[in-house]
């Protein structure tokens, strides 16, 4: 009879030995030595012997396993040896499916010298089954044991990546530790600087593949690092806007690990999943930071604004808070096929997207020049900002002390809705024991009881919006410092940003022009 032997060793199986044995484990030599004297003794023809080594006994995709599998499935073989049930597999699924399902139809003899299994011996498979299941909660025990440690390393600060964020290395000192990588930092502060002049994702990954920069997989590769993606892209060298948007939305370039963004579905599976943005773990100050607050801030907020390029990635400054005076819809951004001769663009403007749609609801305006628009929120900003902060300090007190009262206003307001909103519920209560008691007739109960509904729901509504308008609160002395730290920056700027837009505008509002007073009304509403 021929025999196929199969062994296989990895880091939970060294453990484990230590553990029960108190020695140092087996190796795959020593198996594979255990398993030949075995088959020599019981007279078998050694077929062939398979070996994975560092492969977990949950993994399907071992290599020598796989072969084995279709060679017995060829039945090029009668008997698989092993040293333990264990060492073919910890799965209870393989175990089902393979020494009581497959390896009978092929006719195949599976024996584990060690833990006496053997698929010749019909009252033998209660016994294995046991093993498997034996070996599946410890396999789960183990994978459970593994994520706290890694969580709790998470929670003090401690970086558990295999390999370092694009940007930084290990630090040979301590490896749960980030230093800079000087070269990757310069490719990051591009990055950023490119996304806070107006360019989207997408043309940014564009620029850096033009400009033949390499990607983080091929950086790593590079450098000799023996980095491996679990699932192979085709483009892995290359850019992508995913890639971009994680960068930018990554809190680890100010200074801040942000770990747990994705967890393994199972520890049978490969797959991974992403978790809920509360729930990833950050820990602020761990590290160098390679962007400074004040930027990564404003690109997040520039994030949140985000829309459509207005021509090759490039999005326009004003893109998304352009609306119609006349009827309160969006205005999009058109060209007009016109080159203007002395700068060499072509013409861009502003219209209204409901006028284009349906005349009835909005008869339509002029259409408004784009630089012109932003030349004018651009004088409007520095003019905004210049009197906030020409403030005196008796009038800078008096604003703060203002704005603290309209706070409590807006908190003494909630509190007297939420109560109203108690009131009638109570009042719904006592309406419905009065019908119950026969005081109030069915048909009058329906109406009260409709007219509670209604009130409770516009009480709540307007709760929602006080509550919103609360949470917005802005810290009037964190915003002053921050724009006395910008002014002299906004002052010699020429043109408007994306990002200086975004940090300053809700919205601006456009109306027609008035032939009478020769000018063109805008309104601008500031998020401060």
């Amino acid at each position: 009879m021929k025999a196929a032997i199969y062994c296989r060793l990895s880091k939970e199986d060294e453990d484990l030995e230590k553990e029960n044995r108190g020695k140092e484990s087996e190796s795959i030599q020593n198996q594979k030595s255990m398993l030949i004297d075995y088959a020599l003794e019981k007279g078998y023809e050694i077929y062939h012997i398979y070996s994975d080594e560092d492969y977990s006994g949950i993994d399907r995709n071992r290599p020598d396993f796989n072969r084995m599998i279709e060679a017995a499935s060829q039945k090029k073989f009668d008997i698989i040896l092993a040293k333990t049930q264990s060492r073919f597999t910890r799965d209870m699924e393989l175990v089902e499916k393979y020494l009581h399902g497959k390896f009978i139809e092929w006719g195949i003899r599976f024996i584990a010298v060690v833990d006496h299994v053997d698929t010749a011996d019909e009252y033998n498979k209660k016994s294995r089954q046991i093993n498997g299941l034996v070996n599946e909660w410890y396999l789960e025990d183990l994978s459970n044991n593994v994520r706290s440690v890694l969580t709790h390393k998470r929670r003090e600060g401690k970086y558990i990546g295999t390999f370092a964020l694009y940007g930084y290395k290990k630090d040979p000192k301590d490896k749960n530790h980030l230093i800079i990588d000087s070269e990757a930092a310069e490719i990051v502060k591009y990055i950023f600087a490119l996304y806070l002049a107006g360019n989207g994702a997408s043309r940014i990954a564009r620029l850096l593949n033009e400009e033949n920069i390499s990607s983080p997989t091929r950086y790593k590769r590079e450098h000799g690092i023996n980095y491996k993606q679990s699932v192979r892209c085709q483009n892995e060298d290359l850019w992508s806007k995913a890639t971009i948007y994680r960068m930018l939305t990554n809190q680890t370039y100010i200074g801040n690990l942000e770990q747990g963004r994705h967890k393994k579905v199972s520890y049978k599976s490969p797959k991974t999943v992403w978790v809920p943005k509360k729930d990833w773990i950050i820990v602020p100050g761990t590290h160098e930071p390679i962007v400074d607050y004040e930027s990564f801030e404003c690109v997040q907020k520039m994030l949140q604004d985000r829309v459509r390029g207005g021509g090759h990635g490039k999005i326009n400054p004003l893109a998304g808070k352009v609306f119609c005076g006349i009827c309160g819809s969006s205005m999009e951004q058109t060209g007009s096929g016109y080159v203007n001769k002395k700068t060499g663009k072509s013409l861009k403007y502003f219209r209204c997207r409901m006028s284009q749609r349906d005349k009835k609801r909005c008869p339509g305006q002029e259409y408004m020049p784009m630089e012109q628009l932003q030349a004018i929120v651009l004088e409007r900003i520095r003019h905004h900002i210049s009197g906030y902060l020409a403030l005196e300090k008796p009038d800078k007190d008096l604003m703060d002390l203002r704005t603290e009262n309209k706070q409590r206003a807006k908190q003494s307001e909630l509190e007297r809705l939420r109560n109203e909103i108690q009131r009638r519920r109570k009042a719904m209560q006592e309406l419905y024991l009065d019908k119950s008691s026969g005081i109030v007739e069915s048909a009058q109960f329906v109406e009260l009881n409709q007219t509670f509904l209604d009130d409770i729901e516009e009480l709540s509504k307007r709760c929602s919006r006080l509550e919103k308008e609360l949470e917005e609160v802005v810290d009037i002395g964190l915003q002053r410092a921050k724009l006395e730290r910008y002014w002299e920056d906004i002052r010699k700027v020429e043109t408007l940003s994306r990002g200086l837009a975004c940090l300053m505008i809700e919205k601006v509002v456009v109306y027609p022009y008035d032939n009478i007073a020769n000018t063109r009304k805008v309104e601008i509403d500031w998020k401060f």
